[in-house]
């Protein structure tokens, strides 16, 4: 019996904002990619999307292309409403972390055991966490943290005294099944970076309001 629904641990990702290239309405506008499939690619690290952003409107000058701050869990959301209405293509939407972060997960599996091939095949979006697990306390209890910062977890477990943290790595689908299977509602993500700077941005964009 699972804990809780997949749909509700996918609704955990709402503090993991990724950055999508949108028209100015903030559709999502995806590349094609040959015959058969179309890229969205979303980034969690802004600068890399201003980047993609910048090359695609040398690419596509008339185009009034932007980046879009977008909760997963929603960009989710939309890929899959894409996608029904596509009928001869498909639309490919992978997570594109950063280069530190890509990099500190493969270092750790190594350290994990896991071999090159498993790595290759199946890292896709690097999530970090630590033995025993670092918690949180929230309004519906005390909570084991995953991080897709490696810098958040590694600033988490410096803090703990008195006890050794190890950190450890594993693709997001795997924490995302950690939470689908544990009995009780044990896990959250802890929010990237990005979310704490969009919601600042949001507070004194709301604070200049008359």
């Amino acid at each position: 019996m699972y804990a809780i629904p997949e749909a509700d641990a996918l609704r955990k990702l709402a503090v993991i904002p990724v950055f999508l290239i949108t028209n100015d309405q903030g559709a999502p506008i995806p590349i094609p990619q040959g015959d058969k499939n179309l890229l969205l690619p979303m980034f969690l690290d802004q600068a890399k999307a201003l980047k993609e952003l910048d090359a695609f409107n040398k690419a596509n000058p008339t185009a009034k292309a932007r980046v879009t701050p977008i909760p997963m869990n929603l960009a989710n959301d939309k890929v899959n409403e894409i996608n029904k209405k596509l009928t001869d293509k498909k639309l490919v939407a992978p997570v594109i972390s950063s280069e530190i972060d890509m990099s500190k997960a493969v270092e750790l599996l190594r350290k994990q055991g896991v071999s090159e091939k498993d790595i290759n095949e199946g890292l896709s979006v690097p999530v970090f966490f630590s033995k025993p697990f670092i918690t949180v306390n929230t309004p519906k209890g005390t909570k084991a943290v995953f991080f897709l910062s490696y810098n958040d977890a590694a600033a988490a477990a410096a803090k703990i005294t008195g006890t050794k943290v190890e950190l450890l790595a594993a693709d997001l689908t795997v924490a995302l099944g950690r939470m689908i299977e544990t009995k009780n509602d044990e896990f959250v993500f802890y929010p990237t970076p990005a979310f704490f700077k969009l919601m600042q941005e949001q507070g004194q964009s709301g604070a200049k309001k008359p």
